[in-house]
């Protein structure tokens, strides 16, 4: 029998993770059984491991996952993948909050077994990202030490496995049908919007406060998942709530397109911090640059040019937000503060509110061009530069290299 620890989460280029292990074995010829007993399961989870698990049927391996769903935890959607993707899977819920919460993943093999039993959930977060730790423990069929292990795991989940124990539930599209009408399972963008709401009413500081904490703790550098994350950001949608005016923020997953601009916004500038400056041309290490400006249809020399362009954002359009020239300040702008036919206004977003900061500063705005006219909008975390830089065809510093930061998303 062979022991393995597993510690993730503090060096992000290291590829010791739960994830990876999970990987090599999904693709390793040992191995012909894979069974799961998981907490929490998402599709930023499934995405790195879908196309492994159904090649791994194909092979003529058999897959049983038993998934549970406390907490919001597991989403409607990485259910429907399963279902649509045929993989064996049950449900373990208990309606009086008892809640299951194991993490082993089991192979086993005509020659040799593997189990890996830790902390980490079958979500992008818990195998590639958070700091968490697992044992994964190797044996070969004539062990019986590592037999009798296995038959130990084994034996504790008996009920479920032969699905006698009452909280054990084939999933099929009846199942997931109930648990979404009674809210146990949500999909992911009510629930990341639930969290958020709860962060906002029990997680607020001070700025004097937050500044301190950010002073005291830093934050540690994400893991980059092997599949996904070169094409995908995290994105804020803002929501404003038409009652309240009331600007909610849900976290939503989006894919780069090829061609999109990315500039880095810092504080922003007008009463609103809804003005942008953009620039007419840039540098990176000494080397002269495009500038930002002619992603919007101006050409950087002509100072009397002017664009107005429609943004769509959050699914509504807002109309003449102008590109211009500022004279005053020598250099090019654009002023965020269209508004839709309804007469809903953009700086809604943009305004900062209570000392906390506007919805656009210190963030990465993302400008898709759909034609010469609109622009779709999303904003991102500047802890997304760098990979927004790794994907970009090019990219720059404004003025003399010394300003903000953008960029053009590759093919």
């Amino acid at each position: 029998m062979e022991l393995k620890f597993i510690g993730q989460g503090l060096d992000p280029e290291s590829d010791i993770t739960a994830g990876n292990y999970i990987l090599n074995s999904l693709e390793s010829e040992n191995y012909n059984s894979f069974n799961a007993f998981v907490a929490f399961v998402s599709t930023g989870g499934l995405k790195n491991f879908i196309d492994e698990m159904l090649s791994f049927k194909e092979a003529g391996g058999e897959i049983k996952l038993y998934l549970g769903v406390n907490l919001n935890a597991t989403s409607k959607e990485a259910l429907e993948k399963l279902l649509e993707h045929e993989i064996e899977s049950y449900v373990v819920y208990s309606p009086n909050n008892i809640i299951y919460h194991p993490k082993i993943y089991a192979f086993e093999g005509d020659e040799t077994t593997r189990a890996i039993i830790g902390s980490s959930n079958l979500t992008e977060s818990g195998l590639f990202q958070n700091i968490e730790a697992s044992v994964c423990v190797d044996f070969e069929s004539d062990d019986e030490n590592g037999n009798e292990f296995l038959a130990d795991i084994y034996d504790h989940f008996n009920t479920i496995i032969n699905r006698e124990h009452p909280s054990c539930q084939l999933l099929t599209p009846e199942v997931l049908e109930i648990l979404i009408e009674s809210k146990v399972v949500l999909p992911e963008a009510a629930s990341r919007a639930k969290s958020n709401k709860i962060n906002k009413e029990f997680g607020q500081k001070e700025t004097k406060i937050n500044t301190r904490l950010l002073e005291l703790f830093g934050k540690v550098k994400a893991k980059r998942p092997p599949k996904g994350f070169r094409k995908t950001v995290v994105k804020k949608e803002l929501i404003a709530e038409e009652e309240t005016n009331e600007v909610n923020v849900i976290d939503e997953t989006t894919e780069l397109a090829a061609g999109s601009m990315w500039i880095e916004t810092g504080l922003m500038t007008g009463g609103s911090r809804n003005i942008l400056d953009l620039s007419k041309k840039g540098k990176l290490d000494g080397a002269n640059k495009f500038g930002s400006v002619s992603y919007f249809g101006i050409d950087p020399n002509d100072e009397n040019q002017i664009n107005d362009i429609n943004v769509i954002f959050g699914g509504k359009t807002y109309l003449s937000n102008r590109v211009f020239y500022a004279p005053a300040n020598s250099n090019w702008r654009i002023r965020l503060n269209g508004e839709t036919v309804e007469g809903e206004k953009l700086t809604t977003f943009s305004i900062p509110s209570l000392g906390q900061n506007g919805g656009f500063q210190q963030k990465i705005l993302l400008f898709t061009k759909i034609d010469e006219t609109n622009f779709r909008l999303e904003i991102l975390e500047q802890d997304d530069m760098s990979m927004l830089i790794e994907n970009s065809a090019d990219w720059a510093k404004g003025g003399s290299g010394n300003g903000r930061a953008y960029g053009i998303i590759a093919e």
